[in-house]
């Protein structure tokens, strides 16, 4: 007997004597989802159907009625909406909500990254949907940009139910790279281990790369002994929360994403304020008909007084204009005095200009003075030109100052030195932006070039200042206000003085003189 394959959906077909299927949306690894026509209650809707050839059948309509019970507990905007689940002739099927959406692993293979902007919006909506999940005790099997749905701006998250589906090799190695590490050991997703995605998530979209490297013939899909790759890729003030989310150990990544969207929160109004929301006055009901009736009312009787006189004004008008038509010689002629009166008026402009010009200059104001830092001692000097800084090694402590001798004026107390390390770019021009923004605030900084492994990076550096620690921790606090990111403070060490053996050669002398 000849194996006969089933016919697959096709358009205009009815499922479940009910739905009527107009066309496919997407391709999931468990179904084809087809927008259809639901003839009861006249309103489209989504189809996710499987066939019965699909493999492990029996695992997947657990899978059906588990993302149906999920559907009807997780409502929320930014979720996408499941009806029912049901069994027609050949198919098993959800209804879901029509959402037109391809998935945003779609999306990323056509471009690299998102701009910050509308990276930073995606990664919020994802965050609040899966925070609303984890308040309701639920955490997504397979949180990955395949089960991510986007439409223009509009977002879904889809299929909590579903572990990763059958896809090619390459997507799926991609796709592993988003699970946490106990997930890829075998444990059941937790609300920490969808933390771990988001952060693999806030990478993909901000610097356009995965955090680590992808392993292909190892157990394991990637390796967490270095930092993550593109990290200069990330704004500084976003790079503690994302390395927060990729730490190995779950108990040291957020608690659940409503943990970390409240964190989100606060970088985004420290780093991008949102603009305060504009109060609207109150509207108060006014009933306006009577008052555009007596308006109608008058307009017309105003109308009616100035009808018979514009009429004999427009009459007027068409007879003068009959009589006095300009001829092409009255033409010219206003050209000729148009012009004279243009060159006039030239001429005056440029007359003030030449007075203006022999007068004496004024005296230029004085500047106020500038914003006084605590005392800078030691290092190298600090050469600034006003297109670009200049790059430095790295500073090293100066020779203790000698000390005062007893008398009858005590000495003063010795002022420790510190140096503030303000940030690492692996780009010498965002560390240039980064010296001209401190520049701007009468910061003086300088630039460092050192090596990390055989990469080059370019570390900010102010100071070293000398001075109490309380000095050397304000500036660093102004510091942060200015660029969103906490300096190390750095005691610099004084070098001790070589001992002078200039005084021993006289003495030494002198006693050759005594023997003699």
């Amino acid at each position: 007997m000849p194996n006969h394959k089933p016919d697959p959906p096709e358009p205009y077909q009815v499922v479940g004597q009910r739905y009527e299927l107009l066309r496919q949306l997407r391709d999931e690894p468990w179904g084809e989802v087809w927008l259809a026509q639901d003839k009861v209650l006249r309103a489209e809707v989504a189809l996710k159907l499987l066939p019965p050839e699909a493999p492990d059948r029996a695992g997947a309509e657990e899978f059906f009625e588990l993302e149906t019970t999920l559907g009807l507990k997780l409502r929320h905007p930014q979720i996408l909406g499941v009806l029912h689940v049901d069994r027609a002739e050949r198919f098993l099927y959800l209804v879901e909500e029509p959402f037109a959406g391809e998935s945003l692993a779609s999306q990323l293979t056509r471009q690299r990254h998102f701009l910050l902007p509308q990276a930073l919006h995606l990664l919020e909506l994802v965050a609040r949907a899966m925070a609303f999940a984890h308040s309701q005790g639920v955490a997504h099997q397979s949180l990955n940009p395949r089960n991510i749905l986007m439409e223009g701006q509009d977002l879904r998250v889809a299929n909590f139910a579903f572990p990763p589906g059958n896809v090619d090799q390459a997507l799926a190695l991609e796709l592993r790279a988003y699970e946490a590490p106990e997930t890829v050991q075998g444990e059941q997703p937790t609300p920490g281990a969808n933390v771990f995605s988001l952060g693999v998530l806030g990478f993909r979209l901000v610097a356009g790369s995965l955090p680590y490297p992808l392993t292909f013939d190892e157990p394991f899909p990637y390796r967490l002994e270095a930092l993550p790759a593109d990290l200069e890729e990330i704004p500084i003030p976003l790079q503690n929360l994302l390395l927060r989310c990729l730490a190995v150990e779950p108990e040291d990544r957020f608690a659940d994403a409503g943990a970390f969207v409240e964190q989100f929160r606060q970088l985004r109004e420290q780093w991008l304020p949102e603009p305060a929301p504009r109060r609207r006055a109150e509207r108060r009901s006014v009933d306006m008909k009577p008052a555009l009736r007596r308006a109608g009312e008058m307009s017309e009787k105003a109308w009616a007084a100035v009808k018979p006189w514009s009429q004999k004004a427009g009459q007027a008008l068409a007879e003068s204009w009959a009589k006095h038509r300009p001829t092409p010689e009255k033409i010219f002629k206003g050209l000729g005095v148009l012009g004279l009166l243009v060159m006039i008026l030239w001429g005056g402009y440029k007359l003030r200009d030449y007075w203006k010009s022999r007068r004496p200059s004024q005296p230029p104001a004085v500047a106020p003075a500038p914003f006084k830092l605590p005392e800078l001692a030691g290092g190298p000097p600090m050469v600034e030109s006003p297109d670009q800084p200049q790059v430095t090694q790295p500073p090293e402590a100066g020779p203790t100052p000698p000390l005062t001798p007893p008398g009858e004026m005590k000495a003063p107390a010795k002022k420790e030195r510190y140096l503030l390390l303000v940030a690492t770019y692996g780009k010498e021009d965002q560390a240039r932006g980064a010296w001209r923004r401190l520049k701007a605030e009468n910061i003086k900084a300088r630039i460092v070039k050192t090596k990390s492994g055989a990469k080059n990076v370019y570390q900010v550096v102010v100071g070293p200042i000398a001075g109490s620690r309380e000095q050397a921790e304000d500036l660093a606090r102004r510091i942060k206000n200015i660029e969103g990111a906490t300096p190390k403070i750095r005691k610099l060490e004084d070098k001790p003085a070589a001992k002078s053996t200039a005084k021993s050669k006289p003495a030494a002398k002198s006693s050759k003189k005594g023997n003699k």
